[in-house]
């Protein structure tokens, strides 16, 4: 008889994460405080420095080869969308490809650039080695702090669950020998968006961890998980120790991670400023019509937000980033999707 797959309860683990008009507001206008001049000027620092890598990447023109497109998609787009011509397919074709194809490349943008940028070492080490499960380090008050970035929500499959749980399990003692510490600290954390829209996989190279460190023997002093009547409840972390040495290992997410990584609550407005410095922007009225349902919600928010010194475009687009790391904007009623 099989057995049946353990479910977990991810409502606390995954609490909606919230941005307001007046968090936005607040942020901008400092932008204009002589008192936050340092803090203005590390935010050009920080643009600079992502400007100057993106254009680093490679951005291929797409083909249409029988491998890189398909055409039964090609066929259903066009009778959905009224697609008639083959300029339309051609745009269209490039648009989504080449968008599709800088994910890898955007994501090491971030590990090239932010991390080191608010103070972390970058591991740049070979597969299968004993740092291969780490990008980001530091040593703060005795710990060694180790992040695994991962590009998105989505990214993390099965096998990379058992893969990193495994050089946890296997290699936490050779990491805290390595930096010369007792404690290690270990976190799997996503560049962008929240816990609510993870696959869960980054919790599950906790619980995974978990699991093999206590077939170890090793003394589990805070499980990332709960008993409840219907499901275990799930928690962010769980914490270990083996002799001297302490073990914590931990999920963050998009917001939660850069304010981590960077000491500072607005570390994801930051970094989201400073992507929007690095464009010429155009404003687009409120009100408009859009494709994607958040669209709208997006433009009404940013239309609230008092900032006479920031360009409405500068604005929207502060607010588009914004949201890839939220899962709520509090301040504007949703808006009913409207497709053109």
């Amino acid at each position: 008889m099989a057995i049946a797959t353990q479910r977990f309860n991810f409502d606390t683990y995954a609490a909606p994460v919230r941005l307001t008009v007046a968090e936005v507001q607040t942020f901008l206008t400092t932008l204009g405080d002589p008192a936050q001049a340092a803090k203005v000027a590390r935010m050009q620092q920080l643009q600079a420095a992502l400007e100057a890598r993106m254009r680093q990447i490679n951005a291929r023109s797409p083909a249409i080869d029988g491998k890189s497109t398909n055409p039964f998609v090609l066929a259903a787009y066009a009778e959905l969308f009224d697609i008639a011509s083959l300029k339309q397919v051609d745009d269209i074709v490039a648009a989504a490809k080449v968008f599709s194809s800088l994910e890898t490349a955007a994501g090491r943008v971030v590990e090239d650039v932010v991390p080191p940028f608010y103070g972390w070492a970058q591991v740049d080490s070979p597969g299968h080695t004993l740092l291969s499960e780490i990008d980001s380090a530091r040593v703060k008050d005795g710990t060694v702090e180790l992040i695994a970035l991962k590009s998105g929500p989505m990214c993390i499959n099965d096998s990379m669950v058992s893969q990193i749980a495994n050089a946890v399990s296997n290699n936490w003692i050779a990491w805290a020998e390595n930096y010369g510490v007792n404690n290690v600290r270990y976190i799997v954390g996503m560049n962008y968006s929240t816990a609510r829209n993870s696959n869960k996989k980054d919790w599950h190279i906790v619980r995974l961890a978990q699991e093999r460190l206590a077939a170890q023997g090793l003394q589990i002093t805070q499980g990332c998980s709960r008993p409840a009547p219907r499901r275990p409840i799930a928690d962010a972390f769980f914490t270990a120790v083996s002799g001297d040495k302490t073990l914590r290992v931990e999920t963050m997410q998009g917001r939660g991670l850069w304010a981590h990584v960077a000491g500072a609550s607005d570390a994801f407005l930051q970094i989201c400023w400073a992507m929007t410095k690095c464009l010429n922007p155009a404003a687009v009225a409120a009100g408009g019509n859009y494709t994607t349902g958040e669209m709208r919600e997006i433009v009404a928010f940013s239309a609230r937000v008092n900032a006479p010194n920031v360009s409405e475009a500068e604005k929207q687009w502060l607010v588009l980033f914004a949201r890839h790391f939220v899962d709520v904007l509090e301040g504007e009623q949703p808006q009913p999707i409207v497709l053109i």
